[in-house]
């Protein structure tokens, strides 16, 4: 050290050498060509002494570890001294001793300490220290150092997770919402179940013994429940002495007194349709209209009707715009279209003396409706006009009302349906469709009496399996009979019979009128209300099957019937219904009075029989059938 004429003087220095570091092994002295220098910094103190400033060698291995003050004590020890060890035996050491009273923001290795770093303007928390640790900021340090990033982190976190989430919540959603099957739609009065009330007779609400408006109102929930698209009014309208000879009426405008209102219709129209259940007026022209008048749609230019053609082959062309000739018909049309009628089923058509002039108006009337309201003729009035006229009328005509006679035997069911399926009516894709009925207000009930109970649901589940659209007559779904008049208090209203006063079940608060009240016809004898649920059932099977509710299959290149009569004959009646994709049905009906088991292994091998509460599995090779019963099967694949 005195080589290098620096004072060794331990007061000067407060250092003690270390013997090894005298005596290293390795390097005893320094080579002569070597210099080294220390200059140490030295300060005074308030009262002139000298402090001496800690300081240790660069090459002093002595690590500062903040995970573990101890670690760091072990390499600096107390004492001052550093051991170095090399296999080799080249690498030397230089240890100085760091006093313990030293101020520890004067020390060089204090983890703290930053002497790079300004004293002043920093950037601290609300703690006072810097956002890490204790590490003052300077004051240009950017503002979102300073941010609470653990609280950053988490928010973050959450919000990934909450979203996550809420996409697989929707994406739950969408599949739960997803409806089961998707089937071919069709336009609302097409396939659908219609059912035709009397309001008369149906239900009473002031207790005058007379059914109404507000009574029908009621009963939408009755409605909902049996799964009907639409009810069929009739009849509304004024007569000299409604209900009695409600046939005679006086105006296509007025509301019987009887029944209601103007804002009784309103009211019930708003109730139906919020309930997804449509309205359709009976519109009866005989005897109140005996001519439809001339047309001024009528008179077209340049028109072409070929009445040679054949029944495939014809050809209807109309350059004129249609305009709507202004009579009774067409106003009474344009009157109740804006109370929000659906549609209207003019009837008494064939009784008109200028029957020629109809296909006319009833382009006149079909452009007055539209496409979303429905226009029913009767199919008798099809008979009264020539080849070109049917075919004009057909084009503008939703649905031809068909009237079967149940009672006239299966064989004749037969050929009535397949003669309807290959005439003007047949299916086609935007033809006319059939309205089938069993009943209505000019027919006679379907249960004549108490043995024929059991034919009506026979009947009415036959019906429901027929390509079109299908009505029920109020109370047939109940097996409902005339009016039960043994006492003959009743004689002037004898014709009026079949319109018997609807039946309630007894579990039902409302009656048709209240016990002090007699209705305006005698009740009818007892119902079963347990032909309800299979009818319920067999109208929202028939609702979810294309099989059922479609009226053939449409394909690029052809129509394809989905109706087969299979059988015919020894009062049994097999009709069956098929859609591409879809399961198969077919329905056996046995109108006779004795029950029958035969085997049609050669039709069909097995199925499901439907209506019932549980899946009843059934083999045709033994089949047995009830007397007036129709069973409903689902054909296995």
């Amino acid at each position: 050290m005195n080589t290098m004429g620096i004072s060794t003087d331990p007061a000067l220095l407060q250092v003690e050498l270390s013997q090894n570091l005298i005596e290293s092994p390795s390097v005893s002295t320094f080579m002569p060509e070597e210099e080294a220098s220390i200059y140490p910094l030295l300060s005074s103190n308030t009262n002139g002494t000298i402090t001496p400033l800690t300081f240790s060698h660069p090459l002093t291995p002595c690590i500062d570890n903040d995970n573990d003050s101890n670690m760091s004590t072990n390499l600096c020890n107390e004492d001052g001294k550093v051991e170095t060890s090399s296999s080799s035996g080249s690498s030397s050491g230089i240890g100085i001793s760091v006093p313990s009273d030293i101020d520890a923001s004067t020390t060089l290795f204090n983890k703290h300490s930053y002497k790079h770093l300004p004293n002043n303007n920093v950037i601290q928390d609300t703690n006072g220290h810097g956002p890490n640790g204790n590490i003052p900021l300077p004051k240009d340090t950017p503002s979102f150092v300073s941010w609470n990033w653990p609280l950053i982190r988490k928010c973050t976190f959450f919000v990934f997770m909450s979203s996550l989430l809420a996409m697989c919540a929707i994406v739950v959603a969408m599949i739960v919402t997803l409806p089961n099957v998707c089937n071919p739609k069709t336009v609302w009065y097409r396939g659908n179940v219609f059912y035709e009330i009397f309001p008369a007779s149906f239900q009473d609400s002031d207790n005058d013994g007379v059914g109404d408006l507000r009574g029908i109102a009621k009963r939408i929930d009755y409605l909902k429940a049996l799964g009907v698209t639409a009810i069929r009014l009739n009849s509304v309208f004024n007569s000299p002495h409604y209900p009695e000879d409600f046939e005679n009426v006086t105006s296509l405008k007025i509301i019987a007194p009887y029944l209601g209102d103007l804002d009784d219709m309103r009211q019930l129209t708003r109730m139906l349709h919020s309930n997804n259940i449509s309205i359709i007026l009976d519109v009866p022209l005989h005897p109140f209209i005996k001519e439809l008048g001339e047309s001024s749609g009528g008179l077209f230019n340049n028109n072409s009707i070929n009445e040679n053609a054949d029944d495939d082959q014809y050809e209807i062309t109309t350059q004129r715009q249609i305009v709507v000739t202004k009579n009774l018909i067409t106003e009474c049309l344009q009157y109740w279209l804006e109370m929000g009628i659906d549609g209207f089923y003019v009837k008494g058509l064939e009784h008109v003396e200028d029957i020629e002039n109809l296909p006319y108006h009833l382009i006149e009337w079909k452009n007055l409706l539209g496409m979303d309201k429905v226009l029913i003729i009767e199919v008798g009035v099809l008979s009264k006009l020539s080849l070109s006229q049917r075919q004009l009328a057909l084009m503008h005509v939703d649905l031809i009302d068909v009237h079967l006679d149940v009672f006239a035997g299966t064989s004749q069911l037969e050929k009535k349906l397949n003669t309807l399926m290959q005439s003007e009516m047949r299916p086609s894709k935007s033809g006319v469709w059939i309205h089938w009925s069993l009943g209505g207000v000019d027919k006679i009930r379907l249960t004549r009496n108490q043995s024929s109970v059991d034919f009506t649901l026979a009947a009415t589940l036959m019906q429901l399996m027929l390509p079109g659209t299908c009505n029920i007559f109020y109370g047939d779904e109940i097996a409902l009979q005339a009016a039960y008049d043994t006492l003959n208090e009743h004689i002037e209203t004898k014709h009026l019979h079949h319109l018997a006063v609807m039946r309630w079940s007894f579990n039902d608060s409302l009656q048709f009128t209240n016990r002090e009240t007699l209705p305006w016809l005698p009740k009818s004898p007892d119902v079963d209300f347990h032909h309800l649920q299979y009818i319920k059932k067999m109208i929202a099977l028939r609702n979810r099957s294309p099989s059922i509710y479609k009226n053939a299959i449409c394909k690029t290149d052809a129509i394809l019937q989905n109706m087969a009569i299979r059988r015919s004959h020894d009062d049994i009646l097999v009709i069956e219904r098929v859609y591409p994709r879809r399961n198969s049905f077919v329905s056996i009906s046995n109108f006779g009075r004795k029950g029958v088991t035969m085997d049609m292994t050669a039709l069909y091998y097995s199925g499901i029989v439907m209506l019932n509460n549980s899946d009843q599995k059934i083999y045709f090779s033994n089949f047995k059938i009830n007397a007036q019963e129709t069973i409903i099967v689902r054909l296995d694949k």
